[in-house]
Parts: C-alpha cells; structure tokens; sequence
C-alpha cells in the first residue's frame, strides 16, 4: 500500500481570516527525531508571525521536514497543542486511523532505510539544496499489518523511546 492510501498530506491551512489570538509555531530546526526543543508562542498584531507559519498540526499528525531528510527533523504531535502551526517546511502527515496507526506509520516513516532512500531523492531535486516534495512521502511503499498489530507495534516502540529518553535524563543529571 502506499502511504498516500493511508494518510493525507497537508490537509488544514491556516488563514490569516481565522484571527487567532494566539499561535504555537513550531519551526523545522526546533525538532530532531522527535524531540522538540521549542514550540514559540505568538501573539498576531503584537510579533512577527513568520510567513512560514501556515501549515495546522493536531495530535496523531506526523511532521517531516522537506529539506535534507538526512538531518531527521521529524515527530509526531503527541499532545494537544491548541492552535499549533508549522512550517511550511514539513509535510503533516494525517493518518486514517481507521485503516492505520499513526505511531506505526511514524516509526516506519522514520527508519534509517526510508530516510536514506528519502535522502537519495532529494540529492536529485532541482533546487538549490537538498529536497524532497509530499508526494515523494505520499508514495512510499509499505506492508500494512491488520490494524491491532500495529498498535501493538507503534505502541511498543513509542514505550521504548520513552524509555530510552528518561535514560537520557537520569545519565544527564548524573553528569550534571
């Protein structure tokens, strides 16, 4: 199945017409294999709302940035952030949970195999740096398990990242 037939990219866009009175943004470079380092707070007539804060992200939604897929700026919006936009420099990936999980989706989307294949395509885009479009994300392949293994899968997976986080956390206290 492609992953174009089990998820959408790019669904929601925000219009300046919506006058948010307040904005999260969440820019390509705040986030790296999952973990995000900052989410601004934007206040619209008070600070600049940068011009690539365009795309909406909801929880189950899986970024991917568009440039450099080597660098694995990508996550996936665990809690519910009201009113979060991204840059344009991601793909929001929005998964049809009726026929996928979005966990396991994201952990396949992110495994060192599909990132450098992602990466070989880049190196071929005829911009001025390294690129990929949403449709190259659209058109991956995968072998989709029934529904409940996946959830079991992503569900095991997201349990072990937590894990290895929270030791990252215990070993960054012990240097400290």
């Amino acid at each position: 199945m492609r992953l174009g037939d089990c998820g959408k990219t790019n669904l929601h866009t925000y219009s300046d017409k919506e006058k948010w009175s307040l904005i999260r943004y969440l820019d390509t470079g705040s986030i790296t294999e999952g973990r995000i380092d900052e989410i601004q707070t934007l206040y619209p007539g008070v600070d600049k709302i940068p011009s690539r804060a365009r795309r909406k992200a909801s929880v189950g939604d899986i970024l991917f940035s568009t440039v450099r897929p080597n660098q694995k700026h990508y996550g996936i919006i665990e809690a519910g952030t009201e009113n979060l936009l991204v840059s344009t420099g991601f793909t929001v990936v929005t998964v049809d949970t009726t026929i996928a999980d979005p966990y396991f989706i994201y952990y396949y989307l992110t495994q060192s195999s599909v990132i450098e294949s992602l990466q070989a395509i880049a190196e071929q885009s005829t911009s001025t740096y390294p690129s990929i479009k949403p449709s190259d994300i659209e058109d991956i392949e995968l072998d989709l398990p029934e529904l409940e293994t996946q959830k079991k899968i992503g569900s095991t997976l997201r349990m072990l990242d937590r894990k290895i986080a929270l030791n990252e956390e215990i070993n960054d206290n012990l240097a400290a």
